[in-house]
């Protein structure tokens, strides 16, 4: 018994199938473990893939706020213009949105990309997020676009056979002047400075003088022909100038250059302004003028038929009363002790202002203010410089300090625009004024006036005593007509 159990145990038979059993069982184990292994590793190379396609999304998210924030025809400092989007791509959609902070000009944008889980078709879709900062600059200044603002600019008025500028009295004209009608000289009127533009004929009545042979003024050109009538009449046509029509110049021409008017935005900042009817006051004291009767609505449902002068009373941007009105766009404050106006960005007001403390003021800033109605500057100065206790053009830099007044509305109308007087937008009565000025219709600088800058009227009246100089344009504020329409510029984006 002992022998046999010895035997069997010494057998080998059935040995291999254990052996082969062991090794694929081991080899099975191993082969799970790697296709595991693998199929891990690719889950997870398809889902790295899946993030970095989210997160590119995401990136487009954000340039896609940008690009609305960039347009020029946007006004970045807009708070409504980033609403909750959602953008479909390719490879998934994108959601982005901003807010803005009227206190900091500073957006906050927020940018969600998201794209299938690779995972299986019940799986989470893979999102990334981005949030950005982007401040927001104003744009108070631009280059001076239009070559008109260098003139006193008479629109014509259509008068046949008439007058369409008549510039009477004892008025001396300093600066460069364009007509685009006829011109007529009266009384010992005189212009003195070049270059003279005049669309139509020049008449002079009464001795009249362009320039003097002592004192040539740079260049006239007169489109259709020179008369003058006292003493020794006589006329050219061409006009060629000389001691028979007294007009003394270096070069004299019959083909005055094609000088458009500059074009009014007045929806555009009727819109935009800041502060103005749609961008109210952020800081304020006193009681700042009101900008618009509140009938207009608010962002953004801009509604431009209420562009139409319906402030009731004149606003009065120089009262007893000190006031301020800040935002982050601009800025309307005025010191009542001081005497001193702080004006900065482009205002609108949909209405009348006037000036009439009776005192010598005086600006500082640079800025644009839009009037639906008429401007009205009486008994007072506004200037940009004082010296001995008037305006002074001596220290007067243009390029850091300039008010620019813009007026829409007609004397002739009944209510607050009437202050102007009869087809005026502007009327400067026993004033004084350091600027540019623009209305759609005429501007009257009246007895014992100035104004120091540019005119463009239809037409420009220039009162007894009148002179005007000015130091050279070369930056303006952008609100000024005829330049590039731009509101706020922002920066690049700064990722949280």
């Amino acid at each position: 018994m002992t022998s046999r159990l010895r035997k069997r145990l010494a057998e080998e038979r059935g040995i291999a199938l254990v052996l082969s059993l062991g090794t694929m069982f081991v080899c099975s184990a191993m082969l799970i473990a790697v296709v595991e292994y693998s199929s891990s590793s690719n889950r997870g190379s398809n889902r790295s893939k899946a993030q970095q396609a989210a997160y590119g999304l995401a990136e487009a998210g954000v340039n896609n706020a940008m690009a609305v924030l960039a347009n020029p025809n946007n006004n970045a400092l807009d708070h409504t213009l980033l609403p909750v989007r959602v953008t479909t791509y390719g490879s998934g959609t994108t959601t982005w949105s901003g807010t803005f902070n009227s206190q900091t000009a500073r957006w906050s944008i927020t940018s969600i990309g998201e794209v299938r889980n690779p995972t299986g078709p019940t799986a989470t879709p893979v999102r990334r997020r981005i949030r950005a900062q982007v401040d927001v600059i104003p744009t108070l200044s631009q280059p001076l676009n239009s070559s008109a603002w260098n003139y006193i600019y008479s629109r014509s008025v259509n008068t046949p056979g008439g007058c369409d500028m008549t510039i009477g009295q004892s008025v001396m004209v300093t600066s460069p002047l364009l007509v685009t009608g006829n011109l007529c000289l009266q009384n010992s009127a005189s212009l003195r400075k070049g270059p003279i533009y005049i669309g139509g004929s020049l008449t002079m009545t009464n001795n009249n003088t362009v320039g003097l042979s002592s004192d040539k003024v740079s260049s006239v050109a007169i489109k259709n022909g020179c008369s003058k009538s006292s003493p020794n009449a006589a006329s050219q046509n061409p006009c060629t100038g000389g001691a028979a029509v007294n007009i003394y110049a270096d070069v004299v021409t019959s083909n005055p250059p094609d000088i458009p008017p500059p074009t009014v935005e007045w929806n555009a900042w009727y819109a935009n302004a800041n502060p103005g009817p749609y961008y109210p006051c952020t800081w304020v004291s006193g009681t700042p003028p009101a900008f618009e009767s509140g009938d207009q609505g608010v962002l953004p449902n801009i509604d431009y038929t209420k562009r139409n002068n319906s402030i009731s009373s004149v606003v009065d941007l120089t009262p007893a009363t000190s006031y301020s009105c800040r935002t982050v766009g601009g800025e309307l404050t005025w010191n009542a002790t001081t005497k001193v106006l702080t004006v900065n960005g482009t205002m609108y007001i949909d209405g009348s202002a006037k000036i009439e403390n009776g005192a010598v003021n005086s600006y500082t800033g640079f800025a644009t203010i839009y009037l639906s109605g008429t401007l009205l500057i009486k008994n007072s100065s506004m200037c940009a410089e004082i010296a001995n206790g008037q305006c002074s053009t001596q220290n007067w830099t243009s390029n850091s300090r300039m008010l620019v007044f813009v007026a829409g509305g007609n004397g002739s109308n009944p209510g607050h625009q009437s202050q102007a007087g009869a087809g005026n937008g502007i009327l400067i009565n026993s004033a004084r004024f350091q600027g540019a000025l623009y209305a759609t219709h005429g501007i009257e600088i009246a007895t014992t006036s100035s104004a120091d800058g540019p005119l463009d009227g239809a037409p420009v009246k220039l009162g007894q005593s009148t002179n005007s100089t000015w130091p050279a344009f070369t930056i303006v504020p952008s609100g000024m007509p005829g330049n590039p329409v731009a509101y706020a510029e922002p920066q690049p984006p700064v990722y949280e």
